[in-house]
Protein backbone atom coordinates (compact mmCIF):
# COMPACT_ATOMS: atom_id res chain seq x y z
CA UNK A 1 0.00 0.00 0.00
CA UNK A 2 1.37 3.47 -1.25
CA UNK A 3 2.16 5.69 2.21
CA UNK A 4 0.77 9.04 1.47
CA UNK A 5 3.68 11.89 3.28
CA UNK A 6 0.57 14.09 4.02
CA UNK A 7 2.48 16.73 5.62
CA UNK A 8 4.47 17.15 2.58
CA UNK A 9 0.94 17.33 0.56
CA UNK A 10 -0.48 19.66 2.64
CA UNK A 11 2.97 21.86 2.52
CA UNK A 12 3.06 22.17 -1.06
CA UNK A 13 -0.96 22.51 -1.12
CA UNK A 14 -1.45 24.46 2.35
CA UNK A 15 1.21 27.52 2.50
CA UNK A 16 0.82 29.71 5.38
CA UNK A 17 -1.94 31.84 5.61
CA UNK A 18 0.09 35.05 4.95
CA UNK A 19 1.45 33.56 1.93
CA UNK A 20 -2.07 32.67 0.50
CA UNK A 21 -3.12 35.40 -1.08
CA UNK A 22 0.33 35.22 -2.98
CA UNK A 23 0.63 31.65 -3.89
CA UNK A 24 -2.60 31.70 -5.18
CA UNK A 25 -1.83 34.75 -7.99
CA UNK A 26 1.34 32.73 -8.87
CA UNK A 27 -0.67 30.07 -10.05
CA UNK A 28 -3.44 32.54 -11.66
CA UNK A 29 -2.66 31.69 -15.06
CA UNK A 30 -3.71 30.27 -18.23
CA UNK A 31 -4.71 26.63 -17.42
CA UNK A 32 -3.90 26.41 -13.61
CA UNK A 33 -7.56 27.56 -12.21
CA UNK A 34 -8.62 23.94 -12.67
CA UNK A 35 -5.91 22.02 -11.73
CA UNK A 36 -5.43 23.89 -8.60
CA UNK A 37 -9.10 23.55 -7.36
CA UNK A 38 -8.68 20.14 -7.90
CA UNK A 39 -5.51 19.83 -5.94
CA UNK A 40 -7.18 22.06 -3.42
CA UNK A 41 -10.10 19.88 -2.92
CA UNK A 42 -7.88 16.59 -2.75
CA UNK A 43 -5.89 18.43 -0.15
CA UNK A 44 -9.25 19.08 1.99
CA UNK A 45 -10.20 15.79 2.07
CA UNK A 46 -6.75 14.41 2.93
CA UNK A 47 -6.75 16.80 5.93
CA UNK A 48 -10.18 15.78 7.04
CA UNK A 49 -8.65 12.04 7.17
CA UNK A 50 -5.12 12.09 8.34
CA UNK A 51 -4.65 15.49 9.54
CA UNK A 52 -7.66 17.85 11.28
CA UNK A 53 -5.49 20.58 12.93
CA UNK A 54 -4.69 21.88 9.67
CA UNK A 55 -8.37 21.46 7.98
CA UNK A 56 -8.96 25.30 8.65
CA UNK A 57 -5.92 25.93 6.68
CA UNK A 58 -7.10 23.55 3.52
CA UNK A 59 -10.74 25.06 3.73
CA UNK A 60 -9.25 28.50 3.62
CA UNK A 61 -7.53 27.94 0.45
CA UNK A 62 -10.24 25.94 -0.84
CA UNK A 63 -12.61 28.60 -0.46
CA UNK A 64 -10.60 31.14 -2.05
CA UNK A 65 -10.27 28.99 -5.54
CA UNK A 66 -13.71 28.75 -5.26
CA UNK A 67 -14.75 32.06 -5.05
CA UNK A 68 -12.15 32.34 -8.32
CA UNK A 69 -14.25 29.66 -10.04
CA UNK A 70 -17.60 31.14 -8.95
CA UNK A 71 -18.70 29.05 -7.26
CA UNK A 72 -20.22 30.96 -4.61
CA UNK A 73 -22.54 28.55 -2.44
CA UNK A 74 -20.19 26.16 -2.11
CA UNK A 75 -17.51 28.80 -1.44
CA UNK A 76 -20.28 29.87 1.54
CA UNK A 77 -20.32 26.30 3.23
CA UNK A 78 -16.61 25.95 3.31
CA UNK A 79 -16.06 29.40 4.93
CA UNK A 80 -18.61 29.00 7.41
CA UNK A 81 -17.00 25.97 8.07
CA UNK A 82 -13.76 27.35 8.63
CA UNK A 83 -15.65 29.82 11.36
CA UNK A 84 -16.80 26.94 12.61
CA UNK A 85 -13.51 25.55 13.34
CA UNK A 86 -11.77 28.61 14.59
CA UNK A 87 -12.98 32.01 15.40
CA UNK A 88 -9.47 34.53 16.45
CA UNK A 89 -7.22 33.14 13.59
CA UNK A 90 -5.72 34.19 10.52
CA UNK A 91 -8.21 31.83 8.98
CA UNK A 92 -11.14 32.96 10.56
CA UNK A 93 -10.31 36.11 8.90
CA UNK A 94 -9.59 34.63 5.31
CA UNK A 95 -13.26 33.05 5.97
CA UNK A 96 -15.01 36.42 6.62
CA UNK A 97 -13.39 38.43 4.03
CA UNK A 98 -14.75 34.96 1.83
CA UNK A 99 -18.32 35.28 3.16
CA UNK A 100 -17.86 38.41 1.99
CA UNK A 101 -16.54 38.30 -1.36
CA UNK A 102 -19.53 35.80 -1.87
CA UNK A 103 -22.23 38.25 -0.99
CA UNK A 104 -20.74 40.86 -3.48
CA UNK A 105 -20.79 38.70 -6.08
CA UNK A 106 -23.92 37.88 -5.63
CA UNK A 107 -25.59 41.36 -5.19
CA UNK A 108 -25.73 41.76 -1.65
CA UNK A 109 -23.76 45.02 -0.82
CA UNK A 110 -24.92 45.97 2.32
CA UNK A 111 -23.80 42.12 3.60
CA UNK A 112 -20.48 42.50 2.06
CA UNK A 113 -19.80 45.45 3.49
CA UNK A 114 -20.45 44.03 6.67
CA UNK A 115 -18.35 41.08 6.51
CA UNK A 116 -15.52 43.05 5.23
CA UNK A 117 -16.13 45.37 8.08
CA UNK A 118 -16.02 42.44 10.38
CA UNK A 119 -12.69 40.90 9.18
CA UNK A 120 -11.06 44.12 9.22
CA UNK A 121 -11.59 44.05 12.86
CA UNK A 122 -10.91 40.80 13.90
CA UNK A 123 -7.55 41.55 11.31
CA UNK A 124 -6.95 44.39 13.90
CA UNK A 125 -7.70 42.88 17.18
CA UNK A 126 -5.41 39.49 16.30
CA UNK A 127 -2.71 41.80 14.73
CA UNK A 128 -3.18 40.54 11.38
CA UNK A 129 -1.91 43.49 8.98
CA UNK A 130 -2.24 41.10 5.51
CA UNK A 131 -5.52 40.13 6.53
CA UNK A 132 -6.41 43.76 7.21
CA UNK A 133 -5.01 44.99 3.88
CA UNK A 134 -7.07 42.13 2.59
CA UNK A 135 -10.07 43.52 4.04
CA UNK A 136 -9.72 46.81 2.84
CA UNK A 137 -8.84 46.21 -0.86
CA UNK A 138 -11.93 44.19 -1.28
CA UNK A 139 -14.45 46.80 0.54
CA UNK A 140 -12.56 49.44 -1.91
CA UNK A 141 -13.14 47.00 -4.88
CA UNK A 142 -16.43 45.27 -4.00
CA UNK A 143 -18.33 47.87 -2.35
CA UNK A 144 -16.91 51.39 -2.24
CA UNK A 145 -15.77 51.43 -6.21
CA UNK A 146 -19.49 50.37 -7.20
CA UNK A 147 -20.98 53.39 -4.92
CA UNK A 148 -19.17 55.61 -6.81
CA UNK A 149 -16.93 56.62 -3.18
CA UNK A 150 -14.24 57.36 -4.80
CA UNK A 151 -12.13 59.04 -2.02
CA UNK A 152 -12.96 57.14 0.55
CA UNK A 153 -12.51 53.72 -2.10
CA UNK A 154 -8.44 55.47 -2.66
CA UNK A 155 -8.03 56.21 1.18
CA UNK A 156 -8.49 52.57 1.69
CA UNK A 157 -6.46 51.35 -0.86
CA UNK A 158 -3.81 53.59 -0.26
CA UNK A 159 -4.08 52.83 3.78
CA UNK A 160 -4.20 48.34 2.08
CA UNK A 161 -0.80 49.53 0.14
CA UNK A 162 1.37 51.07 3.44
CA UNK A 163 -0.40 48.02 5.20
CA UNK A 164 1.36 45.22 2.65
CA UNK A 165 4.49 47.53 2.20
CA UNK A 166 5.01 47.50 5.95
CA UNK A 167 4.94 43.47 6.31
CA UNK A 168 7.18 43.65 2.99
CA UNK A 169 4.38 41.94 0.75
CA UNK A 170 2.79 43.68 -1.98
CA UNK A 171 -0.22 42.80 -4.20
CA UNK A 172 -1.13 44.02 -7.82
CA UNK A 173 -5.08 44.68 -6.82
CA UNK A 174 -3.36 48.01 -4.43
CA UNK A 175 -1.59 49.66 -7.53
CA UNK A 176 -4.53 48.28 -9.99
CA UNK A 177 -7.38 49.82 -8.00
CA UNK A 178 -5.78 53.59 -7.14
CA UNK A 179 -4.95 53.26 -11.29
CA UNK A 180 -8.56 52.61 -12.17
CA UNK A 181 -10.02 55.26 -9.83
CA UNK A 182 -7.13 57.79 -11.29
CA UNK A 183 -8.12 57.16 -14.55
CA UNK A 184 -12.41 57.36 -13.40
CA UNK A 185 -11.63 60.75 -11.85
CA UNK A 186 -9.97 61.98 -14.72
CA UNK A 187 -6.33 62.21 -13.33
CA UNK A 188 -4.63 60.90 -15.75
CA UNK A 189 -0.84 61.62 -14.38
CA UNK A 190 -1.51 59.70 -11.67
CA UNK A 191 -2.82 56.71 -13.50
CA UNK A 192 0.18 57.29 -15.87
CA UNK A 193 2.39 56.59 -12.56
CA UNK A 194 0.25 53.27 -11.50
CA UNK A 195 0.72 51.99 -14.76
CA UNK A 196 4.36 52.63 -14.09
CA UNK A 197 4.25 50.71 -10.98
CA UNK A 198 2.28 47.66 -12.64
CA UNK A 199 4.59 46.96 -15.58
CA UNK A 200 7.49 45.72 -13.35
CA UNK A 201 4.74 43.44 -12.03
CA UNK A 202 3.58 41.80 -14.96
CA UNK A 203 4.05 38.36 -16.08
CA UNK A 204 2.46 36.97 -19.08
CA UNK A 205 -0.92 35.28 -19.35
CA UNK A 206 -1.54 36.59 -15.76
CA UNK A 207 -5.02 38.74 -14.50
CA UNK A 208 -2.64 41.32 -13.81
CA UNK A 209 -1.56 41.36 -17.54
CA UNK A 210 -5.28 41.73 -18.29
CA UNK A 211 -5.70 44.37 -15.82
CA UNK A 212 -3.01 46.58 -17.17
CA UNK A 213 -4.02 46.03 -20.74
CA UNK A 214 -7.73 47.01 -19.71
CA UNK A 215 -6.38 50.02 -17.84
CA UNK A 216 -4.14 51.14 -20.79
CA UNK A 217 -7.29 50.64 -22.82
CA UNK A 218 -9.59 53.11 -21.04
CA UNK A 219 -6.49 56.01 -20.83
CA UNK A 220 -5.98 55.62 -24.34
CA UNK A 221 -9.70 56.33 -24.81
CA UNK A 222 -9.59 59.24 -22.25
CA UNK A 223 -6.50 60.59 -25.08
CA UNK A 224 -8.15 59.92 -28.17
CA UNK A 225 -5.73 57.15 -28.89
CA UNK A 226 -7.96 54.50 -30.57
CA UNK A 227 -5.82 52.67 -32.30
CA UNK A 228 -3.56 52.17 -29.42
CA UNK A 229 -6.85 51.63 -27.69
CA UNK A 230 -8.06 49.16 -29.63
CA UNK A 231 -4.66 47.19 -29.18
CA UNK A 232 -4.92 46.94 -25.90
CA UNK A 233 -8.51 45.94 -25.59
CA UNK A 234 -7.00 42.95 -27.91
CA UNK A 235 -4.58 42.11 -25.57
CA UNK A 236 -6.56 41.86 -22.87
CA UNK A 237 -9.63 40.56 -23.96
CA UNK A 238 -6.77 37.59 -25.18
CA UNK A 239 -5.86 37.09 -21.68
CA UNK A 240 -8.91 37.49 -19.96
CA UNK A 241 -10.58 35.06 -22.15
CA UNK A 242 -8.07 32.43 -21.31
CA UNK A 243 -7.92 32.95 -17.77
CA UNK A 244 -11.49 33.19 -17.01
CA UNK A 245 -11.83 36.31 -15.42
CA UNK A 246 -14.99 37.17 -15.75
CA UNK A 247 -15.16 40.76 -14.17
CA UNK A 248 -12.50 41.45 -16.54
CA UNK A 249 -14.18 39.87 -19.12
CA UNK A 250 -16.96 42.14 -18.94
CA UNK A 251 -15.14 45.63 -18.45
CA UNK A 252 -13.29 44.78 -21.58
CA UNK A 253 -16.39 43.92 -23.63
CA UNK A 254 -18.20 47.52 -22.06
CA UNK A 255 -14.60 49.01 -23.71
CA UNK A 256 -14.77 47.75 -26.92
CA UNK A 257 -18.32 49.37 -27.25
CA UNK A 258 -17.01 52.91 -25.83
CA UNK A 259 -14.36 52.47 -28.40
CA UNK A 260 -16.90 51.51 -30.97
CA UNK A 261 -18.71 54.24 -30.44
CA UNK A 262 -15.96 56.75 -30.24
CA UNK A 263 -15.40 55.39 -33.74
CA UNK A 264 -18.29 56.26 -34.78
CA UNK A 265 -19.41 52.46 -35.21
CA UNK A 266 -22.85 52.52 -33.52
CA UNK A 267 -24.11 49.11 -34.36
CA UNK A 268 -20.59 47.06 -33.70
CA UNK A 269 -21.19 48.80 -30.16
CA UNK A 270 -24.50 47.64 -29.63
CA UNK A 271 -22.65 44.11 -30.46
CA UNK A 272 -20.55 44.27 -27.90
CA UNK A 273 -22.84 45.83 -25.37
CA UNK A 274 -25.30 43.05 -25.59
CA UNK A 275 -22.19 40.54 -25.51
CA UNK A 276 -21.36 42.39 -22.35
CA UNK A 277 -25.19 42.16 -21.55
CA UNK A 278 -26.06 38.93 -21.81
CA UNK A 279 -23.08 37.45 -19.89
CA UNK A 280 -23.42 39.73 -17.01
CA UNK A 281 -27.17 38.33 -17.00
CA UNK A 282 -25.16 34.27 -16.70
CA UNK A 283 -23.19 35.47 -14.37
CA UNK A 284 -26.07 37.12 -11.68
CA UNK A 285 -23.74 40.40 -11.93
CA UNK A 286 -26.63 43.24 -11.25
CA UNK A 287 -23.49 45.85 -11.02
CA UNK A 288 -22.47 44.85 -14.58
CA UNK A 289 -25.76 44.56 -16.44
CA UNK A 290 -26.60 48.22 -15.09
CA UNK A 291 -23.32 48.96 -16.95
CA UNK A 292 -23.93 47.09 -20.14
CA UNK A 293 -27.09 48.53 -20.43
CA UNK A 294 -25.96 51.96 -20.25
CA UNK A 295 -23.76 51.19 -22.40
CA UNK A 296 -26.13 49.61 -25.13
CA UNK A 297 -28.30 52.56 -24.21
CA UNK A 298 -25.76 55.00 -25.51
CA UNK A 299 -25.39 52.77 -28.79
CA UNK A 300 -29.20 51.99 -29.56
CA UNK A 301 -29.40 56.22 -29.51
CA UNK A 302 -26.59 56.89 -31.64
CA UNK A 303 -28.30 54.34 -34.20
CA UNK A 304 -31.40 56.63 -34.25
CA UNK A 305 -33.11 53.69 -31.87
CA UNK A 306 -34.73 56.61 -29.03
CA UNK A 307 -37.15 54.52 -27.95
CA UNK A 308 -34.59 51.46 -27.13
CA UNK A 309 -31.99 53.77 -25.93
CA UNK A 310 -35.36 55.62 -23.42
CA UNK A 311 -35.86 51.67 -22.62
CA UNK A 312 -32.43 50.35 -21.69
CA UNK A 313 -31.96 53.46 -19.77
CA UNK A 314 -35.11 53.23 -17.66
CA UNK A 315 -34.14 49.75 -17.10
CA UNK A 316 -30.00 50.57 -16.10
CA UNK A 317 -32.21 52.57 -13.27
CA UNK A 318 -33.88 49.91 -12.25
CA UNK A 319 -31.28 47.86 -11.89
CA UNK A 320 -28.37 50.25 -10.21
CA UNK A 321 -30.41 52.03 -7.55
CA UNK A 322 -30.79 49.14 -4.92
CA UNK A 323 -26.50 48.70 -5.48
CA UNK A 324 -26.74 52.72 -4.60
CA UNK A 325 -24.47 52.65 -7.33
CA UNK A 326 -24.28 56.90 -7.51
CA UNK A 327 -21.68 57.19 -9.76
CA UNK A 328 -23.21 55.33 -12.70
CA UNK A 329 -26.27 56.96 -11.27
CA UNK A 330 -25.32 60.20 -12.17
CA UNK A 331 -24.08 59.00 -15.68
CA UNK A 332 -27.29 57.74 -16.62
CA UNK A 333 -29.08 61.29 -15.25
CA UNK A 334 -26.97 62.85 -17.50
CA UNK A 335 -28.01 60.68 -20.34
CA UNK A 336 -31.55 61.50 -20.25
CA UNK A 337 -31.08 65.22 -19.39
CA UNK A 338 -29.00 65.42 -22.62
CA UNK A 339 -31.10 63.17 -25.04
CA UNK A 340 -34.41 65.14 -23.84
CA UNK A 341 -32.61 68.04 -25.10
CA UNK A 342 -31.66 67.10 -27.72
CA UNK A 343 -35.24 65.90 -28.65
CA UNK A 344 -36.80 68.59 -27.74
CA UNK A 345 -38.69 67.21 -25.08
CA UNK A 346 -40.81 69.46 -22.53
CA UNK A 347 -38.99 67.45 -19.65
CA UNK A 348 -36.07 68.67 -20.44
CA UNK A 349 -35.17 70.78 -17.64
CA UNK A 350 -36.35 68.92 -14.63
CA UNK A 351 -33.96 66.02 -15.82
CA UNK A 352 -31.36 68.27 -16.02
CA UNK A 353 -32.30 70.10 -12.88
CA UNK A 354 -32.16 66.59 -11.16
CA UNK A 355 -28.77 65.55 -13.04
CA UNK A 356 -26.91 68.53 -12.26
CA UNK A 357 -27.92 68.13 -8.39
CA UNK A 358 -27.12 64.76 -8.37
CA UNK A 359 -23.87 65.67 -9.94
CA UNK A 360 -23.00 68.64 -7.43
CA UNK A 361 -24.43 66.74 -4.21
CA UNK A 362 -22.21 63.72 -4.89
CA UNK A 363 -18.72 65.51 -6.23
CA UNK A 364 -19.13 64.36 -9.94
CA UNK A 365 -18.33 67.23 -12.28
CA UNK A 366 -15.16 65.19 -13.83
CA UNK A 367 -18.32 63.92 -15.38
CA UNK A 368 -18.73 66.87 -17.78
CA UNK A 369 -15.29 67.19 -18.01
CA UNK A 370 -14.53 63.91 -19.52
CA UNK A 371 -18.03 64.07 -22.24
CA UNK A 372 -16.88 67.73 -22.72
CA UNK A 373 -18.14 67.68 -26.60
CA UNK A 374 -21.77 67.23 -25.54
CA UNK A 375 -21.75 68.50 -21.72
CA UNK A 376 -20.51 72.08 -22.43
CA UNK A 377 -22.81 72.82 -25.09
CA UNK A 378 -25.71 71.46 -22.68
CA UNK A 379 -24.56 73.54 -20.05
CA UNK A 380 -24.31 76.29 -22.04
CA UNK A 381 -28.37 75.48 -23.57
CA UNK A 382 -29.30 75.71 -19.86
CA UNK A 383 -27.77 78.49 -18.79
CA UNK A 384 -29.94 80.54 -21.26
CA UNK A 385 -32.61 79.19 -20.04
CA UNK A 386 -35.92 81.30 -19.36
CA UNK A 387 -36.61 79.63 -15.86
CA UNK A 388 -34.50 80.82 -12.87
CA UNK A 389 -34.11 77.81 -10.99
CA UNK A 390 -32.64 76.18 -13.75
CA UNK A 391 -30.42 79.11 -14.39
CA UNK A 392 -29.08 79.14 -10.65
CA UNK A 393 -28.35 75.69 -10.65
CA UNK A 394 -26.82 75.07 -13.70
CA UNK A 395 -24.27 77.64 -12.67
CA UNK A 396 -24.02 76.40 -9.51
CA UNK A 397 -22.92 73.81 -11.85
CA UNK A 398 -20.64 75.37 -13.43
CA UNK A 399 -18.77 76.57 -10.35
CA UNK A 400 -17.82 72.81 -9.43
CA UNK A 401 -17.17 72.17 -12.94
CA UNK A 402 -13.96 74.93 -12.78
CA UNK A 403 -12.80 73.30 -9.58
CA UNK A 404 -12.01 69.89 -11.90
CA UNK A 405 -8.23 70.40 -12.83
CA UNK A 406 -8.05 70.28 -16.94
CA UNK A 407 -4.91 68.07 -18.62
CA UNK A 408 -1.49 69.54 -17.95
CA UNK A 409 0.51 71.12 -20.31
CA UNK A 410 3.74 70.69 -21.85
CA UNK A 411 5.35 73.75 -23.28
CA UNK A 412 8.27 73.51 -25.78
CA UNK A 413 9.83 76.38 -26.38
CA UNK A 414 13.50 76.29 -26.86
CA UNK A 415 14.23 76.16 -30.57
CA UNK A 416 10.70 76.07 -31.83
CA UNK A 417 7.22 76.47 -29.76
CA UNK A 418 4.57 73.59 -29.36
CA UNK A 419 2.13 72.71 -26.42
CA UNK A 420 0.86 69.88 -25.65
CA UNK A 421 -2.42 69.46 -23.71
CA UNK A 422 -2.32 65.76 -22.12
CA UNK A 423 -1.04 63.71 -24.82
CA UNK A 424 -2.65 66.02 -27.56
CA UNK A 425 -0.80 68.74 -28.96
CA UNK A 426 -2.51 71.59 -30.09
CA UNK A 427 -2.72 72.69 -33.45
CA UNK A 428 -0.17 75.44 -34.50
CA UNK A 429 -2.66 77.69 -36.43
CA UNK A 430 -4.53 78.07 -32.74
CA UNK A 431 -1.55 80.17 -31.59
CA UNK A 432 -1.36 82.85 -34.97
CA UNK A 433 -5.30 83.74 -33.96
CA UNK A 434 -4.60 87.36 -32.93
CA UNK A 435 -1.64 86.94 -30.72
CA UNK A 436 -3.25 84.08 -29.05
CA UNK A 437 0.94 82.47 -29.09
CA UNK A 438 2.32 85.52 -28.05
CA UNK A 439 0.28 86.39 -25.10
CA UNK A 440 0.38 82.57 -23.89
CA UNK A 441 4.63 83.15 -23.83
CA UNK A 442 4.42 86.35 -22.67
CA UNK A 443 2.51 85.35 -20.03
CA UNK A 444 4.43 82.65 -19.33
CA UNK A 445 7.60 84.70 -18.95
CA UNK A 446 6.44 87.04 -16.29
CA UNK A 447 6.56 86.73 -13.01
CA UNK A 448 3.75 84.32 -11.30
CA UNK A 449 2.73 83.96 -15.11
CA UNK A 450 0.30 86.83 -14.70
CA UNK A 451 0.60 90.64 -15.60
CA UNK A 452 -1.85 93.66 -15.69
CA UNK A 453 -3.41 94.62 -18.58
CA UNK A 454 -1.57 97.81 -19.22
CA UNK A 455 1.48 96.70 -19.26
CA UNK A 456 0.60 93.22 -21.61
CA UNK A 457 -0.54 95.76 -24.15
CA UNK A 458 1.97 98.03 -24.24
CA UNK A 459 4.41 95.12 -24.59
CA UNK A 460 2.36 93.16 -27.34
CA UNK A 461 1.02 96.07 -28.90
CA UNK A 462 3.53 99.04 -28.12
CA UNK A 463 2.94 100.66 -31.95
CA UNK A 464 -0.89 99.99 -31.96
CA UNK A 465 -2.78 102.48 -33.91
CA UNK A 466 -5.91 101.43 -32.53
CA UNK A 467 -8.05 103.56 -30.73
CA UNK A 468 -9.21 100.38 -28.59
CA UNK A 469 -6.15 98.11 -27.29
CA UNK A 470 -8.45 96.80 -24.95
CA UNK A 471 -10.08 95.30 -27.58
CA UNK A 472 -7.08 94.18 -29.21
CA UNK A 473 -6.60 92.51 -25.42
CA UNK A 474 -9.67 90.90 -25.25
CA UNK A 475 -9.65 89.54 -28.95
CA UNK A 476 -6.80 87.99 -27.92
CA UNK A 477 -7.62 86.10 -24.46
CA UNK A 478 -10.44 84.97 -26.44
CA UNK A 479 -8.43 83.32 -28.66
CA UNK A 480 -5.93 81.64 -26.26
CA UNK A 481 -9.07 80.24 -24.13
CA UNK A 482 -10.45 78.63 -27.20
CA UNK A 483 -6.57 76.99 -28.19
CA UNK A 484 -6.36 75.66 -24.90
CA UNK A 485 -9.82 74.86 -24.42
CA UNK A 486 -12.11 74.69 -28.21
CA UNK A 487 -15.08 72.85 -26.60
CA UNK A 488 -15.25 75.82 -23.60
CA UNK A 489 -18.67 77.77 -24.68
CA UNK A 490 -17.91 81.76 -24.84
CA UNK A 491 -18.81 82.44 -21.43
CA UNK A 492 -17.17 79.69 -19.29
CA UNK A 493 -14.54 80.44 -17.18
CA UNK A 494 -11.44 78.68 -18.71
CA UNK A 495 -9.13 76.97 -15.97
CA UNK A 496 -5.73 77.77 -17.65
CA UNK A 497 -6.52 81.40 -18.23
CA UNK A 498 -7.69 83.99 -15.56
CA UNK A 499 -9.02 87.26 -16.38
CA UNK A 500 -9.93 88.99 -13.06
CA UNK A 501 -9.95 92.60 -13.06
CA UNK A 502 -7.08 94.32 -14.27
CA UNK A 503 -5.09 91.26 -14.30
CA UNK A 504 -4.49 88.38 -16.43
CA UNK A 505 -3.10 85.12 -15.38
CA UNK A 506 -1.64 81.92 -17.28
CA UNK A 507 -2.84 78.45 -14.98
CA UNK A 508 -0.78 75.68 -15.53
CA UNK A 509 -2.35 72.92 -14.20
CA UNK A 510 -0.22 70.11 -11.74
CA UNK A 511 2.05 68.14 -14.20
CA UNK A 512 2.61 71.26 -16.38
CA UNK A 513 6.05 71.58 -17.77
CA UNK A 514 7.53 74.08 -19.50
CA UNK A 515 11.49 73.14 -21.35
CA UNK A 516 13.18 76.43 -20.54
CA UNK A 517 12.38 76.16 -16.42
CA UNK A 518 13.63 72.56 -16.48
CA UNK A 519 16.92 73.78 -18.02
CA UNK A 520 16.83 76.54 -15.73
CA UNK A 521 16.60 74.32 -12.50
CA UNK A 522 18.63 71.25 -14.02
CA UNK A 523 21.93 73.18 -15.77
CA UNK A 524 23.05 74.87 -12.43
CA UNK A 525 22.69 71.76 -10.28
CA UNK A 526 24.64 70.13 -12.96
CA UNK A 527 27.66 72.41 -13.14
CA UNK A 528 27.97 72.23 -9.15
CA UNK A 529 28.20 68.22 -9.00
CA UNK A 530 31.31 68.36 -12.17
CA UNK A 531 29.93 65.34 -13.50
CA UNK A 532 30.21 64.58 -17.05
CA UNK A 533 26.91 62.83 -17.78
CA UNK A 534 24.84 64.94 -16.10
CA UNK A 535 25.84 68.21 -17.22
CA UNK A 536 25.80 66.54 -20.69
CA UNK A 537 21.70 65.73 -20.11
CA UNK A 538 21.25 69.38 -18.81
CA UNK A 539 22.60 70.82 -21.71
CA UNK A 540 20.56 68.38 -24.08
CA UNK A 541 17.81 70.42 -22.77
CA UNK A 542 18.60 73.48 -24.65
CA UNK A 543 17.49 72.90 -27.87
CA UNK A 544 18.13 76.06 -29.14
CA UNK A 545 17.15 79.70 -28.45
CA UNK A 546 14.12 80.92 -26.92
CA UNK A 547 10.88 81.80 -28.80
CA UNK A 548 12.44 81.54 -32.46
CA UNK A 549 9.32 83.49 -33.86
CA UNK A 550 9.48 86.34 -30.99
CA UNK A 551 13.32 87.01 -31.36
CA UNK A 552 12.70 90.26 -32.41
CA UNK A 553 10.24 91.37 -29.17
CA UNK A 554 11.67 93.61 -26.77
CA UNK A 555 9.76 91.41 -23.92
CA UNK A 556 11.20 88.04 -25.03
CA UNK A 557 15.27 89.53 -25.25
CA UNK A 558 16.01 89.95 -21.48
CA UNK A 559 14.79 85.71 -20.93
CA UNK A 560 16.13 84.70 -24.13
CA UNK A 561 19.67 86.18 -23.48
CA UNK A 562 19.69 84.95 -19.81
CA UNK A 563 19.32 81.18 -21.36
CA UNK A 564 21.80 81.21 -23.49
CA UNK A 565 24.29 83.32 -20.92
CA UNK A 566 23.41 79.88 -18.91
CA UNK A 567 24.22 77.86 -21.62
CA UNK A 568 27.80 78.74 -22.10
CA UNK A 569 28.24 78.74 -18.34
CA UNK A 570 27.69 74.75 -19.06
CA UNK A 571 29.46 74.41 -21.90
CA UNK A 572 32.48 76.03 -20.56
CA UNK A 573 32.05 73.73 -17.20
Amino acid sequence: MKTINLDLELTRMLPDPERIPAKIEDTDRIGDGQALLSSAHEAVDKARRYDPARLAQALATYTRLLIRDGQYEQARSSAKEVLLLEQNTNHAVEAIIALGMCAAQTNQLDEAENLFNQSADLARKIDYPIGLARSLQYLTNYVFLIRGQFHLALTLIEEAGILLEEQGSSHWLEPFLRGLIYQTVGDRRHARQVLDELVLQIEPGTRLAAAYYFLWARLAIDEDELEQAKEYLRLGLRVANRVGVADLNLWIRLEYSHYHRLKNEAAAARTWAEDALHQAQRNGSLYFTGLALLERAQANWETGDQAGAEADLDEAFRVLEPLRDSYDLARARYLRALWRHEAKQPDAEPAWVEAARHIIREGYAFILEKEQDQAFPLIAAFMRSKTPGVRATTEDLLGHLASVPPPPLRVVALGHFAVWKGRRRIVDQAWSRRKAGELFRYLLLQPNRAAGREVIIEALWPDSSSDSPEDLLHQATSALRHALEPDLPDKFPSRYLKVEGEHIALNLPPGSTVDFEDFERVLPLAIQTHGAERLQEALNLYSGELFPSDRYADWSEEKRQSLAELRQRGLLS
